[in-house]
């Protein structure tokens, strides 16, 4: 058996967790605040997930600017390279709207970037 020490993100508390592991599995959480924590660390350590953020370039009335986005929802953490280099790819040249789809299906990830901001109007 295996202690695994994280901390919490899915509420502002951020609980200190020690979770017992066999290796793969979650055996008991300790040090959770609430249900959710048991859920997080066993969605840790199988497949972390993070939302991610960054800028796109574009280029409005011969202005080039950084338009802020992120993906619609978390993603695997084994997806971030592939979205990076999806969003390093981007440059828009037409007004957005806050919520625009900038990448569809990102990197491979099945989560689209989107637009944080309207921009352009």
């Amino acid at each position: 058996m295996q202690i695994v020490e994280m901390c919490c993100t899915t509420c502002p508390s951020g609980c200190a967790l020690h979770v017992q592991t066999d290796g793969e599995n979650v055996i008991g959480v300790e040090g959770n605040g609430c249900k959710r924590g048991c859920v997080f660390a066993a969605q840790e350590l199988r497949d972390p997930q993070r939302m991610l953020t960054s800028t796109v370039l574009i280029e409005l009335g011969g202005k080039q600017y950084l338009l802020p986005v992120k993906t619609r929802k978390p993603v695997s953490m084994r997806f971030t390279v592939p979205i990076m280099d999806a969003v390093r790819a981007v440059k828009i040249s037409r007004p957005v709207h806050m919520g625009d789809v900038v990448i569809g299906n990102a990197g491979g990830s099945g989560a689209d970037v989107v637009a944080c901001r309207n921009m352009g109007e």
